[in-house]
């Protein structure tokens, strides 16, 4: 009814500019339109993302918004390759624990951040996003993907890290502390040496965490680790980073964030650091 008393009162005082519910309607439908014409979506439009990225220039780190259009558990793998089709980066959501594990809702963004540590060969390249749906009866099933031209810089940027330069005495060193159960105060005093790797050109300001992700790659592990966060107060650097545990977890982290820990102090005008809680 409240519609009806809407187009009478526009009709007696304004009949000369009042829109018709047809009118409204289609303005409507025009202006969905032109939302949707802003996406590139999959099939079924169960993943999104802005038209901007297609053609843009990919940093490092690679970020990009996934929309998801689906209420049920979907995990999202992106791969970037250069124009020779070398792959420089593959990952998925899934390896990344900060991801949303529950109260799907339909609209939500996944948030996709990942170093790159292959340089490309080529100033060309492409994007896939491939969608998979979770269920208990199913397991993973891919859903139909979406490829996205990009542009891709062939400079680098090398990353140095702490390593000891006997790899042993730091195993001895942790097996120790896990023995003793005291790896909170974790801190061998052990002989490191540089080690320095050549990655696609990293902004600056994420130096710190590119270094994180460089020990965190260098260590090996059961399951991956990456960073997930990092910033700078002062000349203290902060850190986050997030993983799946097995067992034997908590000897990894040990070795890792003690290097981690090294590496950063390491780098110019830094004087302390934190790791963020996980």
């Amino acid at each position: 009814m409240r519609s009806h008393f809407l187009i009478i009162a526009c009709t007696v005082t304004f009949a000369s500019t009042c829109p018709s519910v047809e009118a409204q309607s289609q303005a409507k439908n025009e202006t969905r339109a032109a939302t949707v014409s802003k996406n590139l979506c999959t099939e079924g439009r169960i993943i999104c993302v802005s038209t901007s990225v297609k053609n843009s220039l990919v940093n490092n780190p690679f970020r990009i918004d996934v929309q998801v259009n689906s209420p049920d558990d979907i995990e999202v793998a992106w791969e970037i390759r250069d124009s020779t089709g070398q792959i420089l980066e593959a990952s998925s959501t899934n390896d990344y624990s900060d991801q949303p594990t529950q109260d799907f809702t339909v609209g939500r963004i996944s948030h996709v951040q990942a170093f790159i540590f292959t340089p490309s060969k080529s100033q060309r390249g492409t994007v896939v996003l491939t969608p998979s749906r979770y269920t208990i009866q199913t397991g993973g099933v891919d859903l139909p993907g979406i490829t996205i031209p990009v542009r891709l810089t062939t400079t680098t940027s090398t990353v140095s890290i702490l390593e000891p330069e006997n790899p042993d005495a730091l195993a001895s060193a942790v097996n120790e502390a896990e023995n003793n159960s005291n790896f909170s105060m974790f801190d061998p005093k052990l002989k490191l040496v540089p080690h320095h790797i050549t990655v696609m050109r990293v902004d600056q300001d994420a130096i710190i965490g590119v270094t994180a992700e460089a020990v965190l790659r260098s260590g090996g592990g059961q399951s991956q680790w990456h960073v997930t966060g990092w910033h700078q107060e002062g000349n203290t650097a902060h850190v986050k980073i997030a993983g799946s545990g097995w067992a034997g977890v908590s000897y990894y982290l040990a070795k890792v964030d003690y290097l981690i820990r090294k590496s950063v102090l390491n780098l110019p005008g830094i004087k302390g650091f934190v790791f963020d809680p996980r």
